[in-house]
């Protein structure tokens, strides 16, 4: 992999700035950056928030400048930059500052100088993970909307009261089901480990390109998590109101589903993640899920 991208052109760097850890990690960022000669773009907030004000920058202005993105959070923060920063196909690192679970963010603080050195000596990959496309039609005025596509799932859940929803889906044109069900997960190979999973669907390697759709309390039961390869061209109907419906994109984007209208969902483009090839998914497994034991008792991990 060519590191000149990384090396000799700035790097953006959002934070999170509500993380108690946010400037402390920040700063440690940069500290890292300067010591290699790699240079930065502050984004506005993670500049005032480490006493930088003069030196921040709106995104519409500092996406044009940079070629990738250092994003400093837990896995809300990568979902959207990554949403914010499409059009540009910047690679993202994530950076944990501490205190967040992220998947998505696997580059703990204290390992961003060897990440860095990774990248200089070209001991990484750039990992694209599928997003989905959703695009909303409107029964009674034709429009068709292009929704922001997401990096984790599309979820169709009820309103403010806790009640069984009803929706029809086909697969390529062929009618599949009526899903009676608390809610109706569409889910990226990335967002496979996140509300998905809680709701019994499989995991997926996040450079696997399929996405699965996970029922949410179905009241039939054979109604089982399906992985669905991309090219799959999936089509969501409600019926006739008696519900309230919500699509939640990436649980930040929300829009009401209204009677009558429908949703056509496949794999979109990819979003680019740098990672270290000292890490890989299965640790990552192992590491957020707390995954142990051996065959024999005396292998276990000490404690």
């Amino acid at each position: 992999m060519n590191a000149e991208r990384f090396i000799d052109h700035p790097v953006g760097i959002i934070t999170n700035v509500s993380k108690p850890t946010a400037a402390e990690a920040t700063r440690r960022t940069l500290a890292a950056l300067h010591e290699r000669g790699i240079r930065w773009r502050l984004e506005r907030s993670t500049a005032t928030c480490i006493g930088k004000v003069d030196e921040g920058m709106a995104l519409e202005r500092l996406l044009p400048e940079v070629s990738w993105i250092i994003a400093i959070g837990g896995d809300g923060t990568i979902l959207q930059t990554a949403r914010t920063t499409a059009h540009y196909n910047l690679p993202l690192l994530g950076v944990n500052p501490g205190q967040s679970f992220g998947f998505m963010t696997d580059t703990p603080i204290e390992d961003l100088s060897q990440t860095l050195d990774d990248i200089f000596n070209g001991n990484f990959d750039i990992l694209d993970r599928s997003t989905l496309q959703p695009v909303y039609y409107e029964a009674g005025t034709g429009k068709t909307i292009i929704m922001p596509r997401a990096l984790n799932d599309v979820t169709f859940i009820h309103g403010a009261h806790a009640r069984l929803i009803e929706l029809e889906v086909s697969v390529n044109g062929d009618f599949l089901t009526t899903y009676a069900v608390d809610g109706l997960i569409f889910a990226t190979a990335t967002g496979s480990t996140a509300h998905s999973m809680s709701a019994g669907g499989p995991i997926l390697f996040p450079s696997t390109e399929a996405f699965v759709m996970t029922p949410i309390c179905p009241h039939t039961l054979t109604n089982r998590p399906i992985i669905l390869p991309r090219g799959c061209a999936i089509e969501v109907k409600t019926g006739n109101g008696n519900r309230e419906i919500h699509i939640a994109i990436d649980g930040q984007v929300t829009r009401q589903f209204n009677a009558m209208d429908r949703v056509a969902l496949k794999l979109g483009d990819c979003a680019h993640f740098i990672h270290s090839r000292r890490r890989t998914f299965v640790t990552v497994l192992q590491k957020k899920l707390h995954w142990r034991g051996h065959l024999k008792n005396n292998d276990l991990p000490q404690e």
